[in-house]
């Protein structure tokens, strides 16, 4: 009696054995450390919470480079960007519900709306993409403007020699208008161009011998005579500092120098009212 009762716990025992190795069992939650499946979804449910834990901190970092986007728009003149443009949503889940926990949320529903998150997340990160290059575009234009104002020496030695307004001419000796700024420099001290423009004019003019002009946009230009030759030709695009030409004494001219105007307009002004620096190159 007692050996049939071992010969069926043995059988009963084999046929568990076989069950659980048939996965019978596998969602039976007394097997030890639970069944494959739970551990399957307890490892996914971590996961989701790492998740979750660095989309906040995404959107802890995409709201800290909103606020330095809007500071650097201000700067620079422009419109900070709408929060209501930033937040990107397109409706459903957004950006404000995202860190609020439902009751009882599913995993699958849980990781939906993660994805939602994401999806949000790079919306707003693309339009910020675009309020940056706003900010590059207006400092690229500023910086460019900048290069045409005519802002230093056009030699890099001598001494001013005559300014701009009224002066006794030396030819005559009567008072007469000078037009522009003497810099008394020797024969081939080279000659530079004082902002980014176009070379519009290189001729011999009575009075003025050899010249150049160049035209630096917004209705402003420049003008170097009594040159002895040029180094560019006309239409050339030539940048602040380059060389331009060599002095000269040709033209009306008492010794050798260079005359220097800017023209706003047509209308001749005080070059020393835009030269910063004291001479052409540093």
């Amino acid at each position: 009696m007692l050996l049939f009762a071992a010969a069926g716990c043995v059988g009963l025992l084999t046929l568990v054995s076989a069950m659980y190795v048939a996965g019978v069992f596998q969602g039976s939650s007394w097997l030890p450390g639970g069944s494959r499946l739970q551990r399957e979804n307890a490892r996914l449910s971590s996961e989701l919470l790492t998740l979750e834990d660095k989309i906040e901190v995404l959107r802890d970092d995409l709201s800290e480079s909103y606020r330095l986007q809007s500071t650097l728009a201000r700067a620079v003149g422009l419109s900070p960007m709408d929060p209501d443009v930033r937040k990107a949503g397109i409706g459903g889940r957004g950006p404000e519900t995202a860190g609020l926990r439902l009751a009882a949320p599913s995993e699958a529903s849980r990781a939906s709306g993660f994805m939602e998150d994401i999806d949000t997340l790079l919306r707003q990160t693309r339009i910020q993409q675009k309020g940056y290059r706003a900010i590059l575009d207006t400092l690229s234009a500023r910086a460019a403007a900048l290069a045409r104002i005519p802002s230093i020496r056009p030699v890099d030695i001598g001494w001013q020699s005559s300014g701009f307004g009224r002066r006794t001419d030396p030819f005559t000796g009567k008072s007469t208008f000078h037009t522009g700024l003497d810099f008394a420099v020797p024969v081939g001290t080279l000659v530079r161009a004082t902002a980014d423009g176009t070379v519009v004019a290189l001729k011999n003019e009575r009075g003025m011998g050899k010249m150049i002009r160049i035209d630096h946009g917004d209705r402003l230009t420049t003008a170097y005579a009594h040159l002895s030759a040029w180094k560019v030709r006309s239409g050339q695009k030539v940048k602040r500092g380059d060389v331009i030409a060599v002095s000269g004494n040709t033209g009306r001219s008492t010794a050798p120098h260079l005359h220097y105007e800017v023209a706003v307009d047509g209308r001749k002004t005080d070059p020393r009212s835009f030269i910063l620096d004291s001479y052409a190159i540093r």
